[in-house]
């Protein structure tokens, strides 16, 4: 179990990382073309920007996964210890209800597109293969925040425990 995890974060960290990189450089080419060969790509513009949010929406799970994500800790911080576990419980509830949310509402967008057959406008791209993020960010961003909610109840609680002993 524990190969499969690692793979499964290789390769959320490749795919994130790819996209971002492929987007940014197509946007590199994209200028280069319009401003040094005055031959304007729409094409480009179209796709980097999905690279990019489909890069940044598979980055957000990796954030989580590494804790890097924006927390405001300056009141947390002076929070007794009891305290700041049942604020972790609920932060990853929290999470995990919106997460939920954007997965089920991702996955209607994405069903109303395929059914009315809704394409890009430059490419010609069926937008529900775009729009198919929203439910793969849900259910990435899901799955670990039940991973650290799983953590915060049994792996903090047994560490509280092992500290009071000592």
């Amino acid at each position: 179990m524990k190969r499969f995890w690692q793979v499964f974060e290789f390769l959320e960290d490749i795919i994130s990382g790819g996209l971002l990189s492929l987007g940014v450089t197509l946007i590199f080419y994209g200028v280069i073309m319009r401003y040094v060969f005055n031959d304007a790509r729409s094409w480009v513009d179209e796709i980097s920007q999905y690279m990019i949010i489909w890069g940044t929406l598979i980055g957000t799970s990796v954030a989580l996964r590494n804790d890097h994500h924006i927390k405001v800790d300056m009141l947390f911080n002076v929070m007794p210890k009891k305290v700041q576990h049942y604020v972790t419980l609920f932060a990853h509830t929290v999470g995990i209800t919106f997460s939920l949310f954007i997965g089920f509402y991702g996955y209607q967008l994405v069903s109303f597109t395929h059914k009315t057959g809704q394409v890009s406008t430059d490419v010609g791209i069926p937008l529900y293969l775009v729009y198919s993020i929203l439910p793969l960010t849900g259910a990435l961003l899901t799955l670990r925040f039940v991973i650290k909610f799983y953590e915060t109840v049994f792996v903090t609680s047994k560490m509280g425990h092992v500290a009071e002993r000592m």
